[in-house]
């Protein structure tokens, strides 16, 4: 796969996908700088490949982060910075959120710039 600005330059599958789907609260007390630090956390992680995100004004986010296993999932899931920050998101950020883990078997791209 070839890098674009907001894409993850993930490797030849399989891999995994973590695909976080959320809705946040209107509070924010320091959301935005939490969230930025747990991208960067997570790309100094063991296996971690790539993360894509995005939110909408209503507030709807999806991030999707790429590992190259589920132990190195687990071990982020289980990292203790990332453990407060997701108990903060339950007290504070988020209203509702769904969690999902993938292999992906198959990637493709479409470059129109090719």
């Amino acid at each position: 796969m070839h890098r674009h600005p907001g894409f993850a330059d993930t490797p030849e599958p399989p891999y995994y996908a973590v695909v976080f789907t959320s809705r946040r609260s209107p509070v924010d007390e320091g959301y935005a700088a939490v969230a930025q630090r747990m991208v960067e956390l997570a790309a100094t992680q063991p296996g971690f490949l790539g993360l894509e995100s995005a939110r909408d004004e209503q507030g709807l986010g999806i991030t999707v982060s790429y590992w190259s296993s589920l132990e190195a999932i687990a071990a982020w899931k289980a990292h203790l910075e990332h453990q407060e920050a997701q108990a903060a998101g339950r007290q504070r950020w988020y209203e509702h959120y769904t969690v999902r883990i993938s292999r992906v078997e198959r990637a493709y791209a479409f470059d129109a710039r090719r």
